[in-house]
């Protein structure tokens, strides 16, 4: 845990509340002198200073706001259906389990210093004066008609020092929002909405004390000290000589100004972009069952299981908001609009056209445009366009930092799918689909060259399935191992690690074909489980049971997503052999590395699958330094999504980026566990003419 974060939690969880108690210890010692001494029992009074009858009169005010904010829910509940509900009601563990972590404890948003403390103290104090209000409410309408009193006693006594705890939180955070948003953040956009609403929430905070210390000021009453706040305002106030009758005029108007504007905001809740207050925390419990990372977008169909003789075709790909089910279109409303998933964005950083946050805020826009009608078709009418849509990488980290797990990437893919059927792609991505058909590779090229490359591998020691049947691993060498020169060297290397340190391997030679994972994140299904389904029956025939992996992106498609089509198996990463082998003493790095090395995580293996310490290990004894982006935070090549096999134009590329990043702190040898990332940063040093400076190396080249 980071010492920040460590550091909070502590705060948080310990000293915080030991605080609090000491404080209400200190005043019940006090109340307990008073209650002796004057034989008064402390209780909330309701409505004092105000006429007679103002509670009736604040409820017909009222109702216009209710039936507003009534409209506003019942409007969404048409757009989500009663499938929310139903989900919701049959699995309320979980969904009440995902909805604590990310909407009550803010898990994600807590991993900024600055935002974390924003944020908590503001909604924190919202969550607390709420039910205030609601206990309030209980006791001033529903309990003292019937001459029974909730706060009264010790337990007035806490909650009106609580309640002032909380609002002065609650000032403190929106003091906070307003300087942030004053002082021009980028992701912070400055729409009317948002300050309005900061500045009544400001406005409802600092009037609810000055109201408190009024009454305090009028009625004096010998409590008067647990409210805080109040108290020590009503000092000035009481020192100022202000005739009583100017104090409770002042009272009234402000208390109905403060009422209106806490209605108009609660009233105005489901139509701004507030409303993720409430559909956020519904939507984060319901996406424990949702594709998010690692399994990126649902399957739309299963190849397997298709009837050819049927009329009606499977639906694939979202082309209208109509396309979208009940889970997706509650995402949308979900967004808080706060930028994290932009900020981390390298297809954003690259100057394409595609922004995530922009992306899900757009489609929201639309889908209340269309209110209920949502026949239009986006990519007809623009509204989703190839570049934009086909910039995306696939990295995973918009949906690694939305505080409510929103997934800008089922958008995309079921975007992507829609464009494949229109057959809406740029010449370099045609070429691909088509290489991948009838080729088997996204190259092309034929399928001797696996011949050659078994001939070479055979003689650095490998065996072919047919020579060595029922070993206890597969090693998968991969399409970019077989056909690009330099990637080679990381099959070569393999070879001769297992060889030498006694792993019972074998490959599989020419029965090795692409896994379709290109094909599936450029959109063609089809042709994605085509190729998965001849992978899987091939390796089902040799009875696979563990495989070894050097490519990030077969590694996903195999741990992660071959399952959903009959597929069970071990699959291990490269890098973690190597770390298992080099414990166990089996192999030791061959190169001594005295310049600086740093590490750059695979966006498929590190953010997708947690694979993050085991190539550290590798690296131990080493002079290392970290990027600033590393772990689950780091930063994509730019290769993934199909990039690496289509076109779509930027302005500064992701792997010319991420050398910069590396330069910054001066390293000299960046080690890569990702064929892709090697090929990509690799020319990224030469177009930036550093070839003589910054050396790229796969972690299995150390050996």
């Amino acid at each position: 845990m980071p010492r920040q974060r460590s550091y909070f939690v502590v705060m948080s969880f310990y000293v915080i509340p030991m605080l609090v108690y000491c404080l209400i210890k200190r005043f019940l010692s006090k109340t307990s002198t008073i209650g002796m001494t004057l034989d008064l029992t402390p209780y909330r009074e309701n409505y004092t200073l105000l006429p007679p009858g103002t509670s009736t009169v604040m409820y017909i005010v009222l109702i216009p706001f209710v039936m507003i904010f009534l409209y506003g829910l019942y409007f969404r509940l048409r757009i989500y259906g009663l499938d929310a509900l139903l989900t919701l009601s049959k699995n309320f563990r979980s969904w009440f389990k995902q909805s604590f972590r990310y909407s009550i404890l803010q898990k994600r948003i807590f991993k900024e210093v600055s935002p974390r403390i924003m944020h908590s103290t503001t909604s924190y104090g919202i969550l607390i004066l709420f039910i205030g209000t609601l206990l309030v409410f209980i006791d001033s309408d529903f309990l003292e008609p019937f001459n029974q009193k909730l706060l009264q006693g010790a337990f007035y006594l806490i909650f009106e020092f609580i309640l002032d705890l909380f609002g002065l939180l609650l000032i403190f955070g929106i003091t906070l929002q307003l300087i942030r948003r004053y002082s021009g953040v980028k992701r912070l956009k400055p729409k009317l909405e948002y300050y309005v609403y900061l500045w009544g929430l400001l406005f409802i905070g600092v009037s609810g004390f000055i109201l408190e210390s009024i009454r305090i000021s009028v009625n004096q009453p010998p409590w008067s000290s647990y409210s805080f706040i109040g108290s020590m305002i009503s000092v000035t106030i009481i020192n100022s000589g202000i005739p009583v009758y100017i104090l409770k005029n002042l009272y009234l108007i402000l208390w109905w100004t403060h009422a209106i504007i806490a209605f108009g905001l609660v009233a105005a809740l489901p139509y701004t972009n507030l409303r993720h207050v409430i559909v956020s925390f519904i939507y984060t419990g319901l996406t424990y069952s949702a594709p998010r990372l690692p399994q990126l977008a649902k399957t739309p169909f299963k190849l397997s299981e298709v009837d050819l003789s049927a009329t009606e075709e499977s639906k694939v790909g979202f082309r209208s908001i109509g396309d979208l089910d009940w889970l997706q279109k509650m995402g949308l409303d979900a967004c808080t609009d706060c930028g994290r998933c932009e900020v981390v964005c390298p297809a954003y950083s690259s100057g394409t056209p595609l922004s995530p946050r922009n992306l899900v805020q757009k489609l929201m826009k639309i889908m209340w445009r269309q209110r209920l009608s949502w026949k239009r078709d986006l990519i007809e009418s623009k509204d989703l366009g190839y570049d934009e849509i086909y910039a995306c990488t696939t990295c995973g980290g918009c949906v690694e930092q939305c505080p409510v797990v929103i997934s800008p990437l089922e958008y995309i893919i079921e975007a992507r799918r829609a464009f494949i059927i229109d057959g809406r792609m740029e010449k370099k991505a045609i070429e691909t689909l088509n290489n991948l058909s009838r080729g088997e590779n996204p190259y092309g090229l034929p399928r001797i060259e696996r011949e050659r490359l078994v001939k070479e591998l055979r003689e650095l020691g490998a065996k072919t399935i047919d020579e060595h049947p029922n070993p206890e691993y597969i090693y998968w060498v991969g399409c970019l191992a077989t056909y690009d020169p330099r990637i080679r060297n990381i099959a070569r290397k393999m070879i001769e690690i297992l060889s030498k340190a006694g792993v019972d391997f074998a490959i599989l030679g020419t029965l090795e074909r692409c896994t379709g994972e290109p094909a599936r994140r450029m959109g063609e299904e089809g042709l994605f489980q085509e190729l998965a389904l001849k992978n899987i029956e091939t390796l089902k025939s040799i009875n696979a049971r563990k495989m070894i992996v050097h490519c990030p992106h077969c590694y996903q498609v195999f741990k992660n997503e071959y399952k959903e089509l009959g597929l069970e198996i071990e699959v291990i990463h490269h890098s973690i052999l190597l770390r298992d082998l080099m414990s166990k003493g089996r192999i030791k790095p061959k190169i001594n590395i005295e310049n600086l090395v740093t590490f750059h995580d695979s966006c498929y293996i590190a953010r997708f699958n947690n694979v993050i310490d085991e190539p550290r290990e590798l690296l131990a004894g080493l002079r290392f330094k970290e990027m600033e982006k590393r772990g689950k935070d780091t930063f994509c090549c730019g290769a993934g999504g199909g990039n690496y096999w289509s076109e779509v134009k930027r302005a500064k590329r992701e792997s010319l980026q991420r050398i910069e990043e590396a330069m910054k702190i001066n390293a000299e040898v960046i080690i890569v566990e990702c064929p892709y990332c090697l090929a990509m940063f690799e020319d990224a040093v030469r177009v930036m003419g550093l070839e003589e400076k910054i050396k790229i190396l796969d972690i299995s080249e150390i050996f």
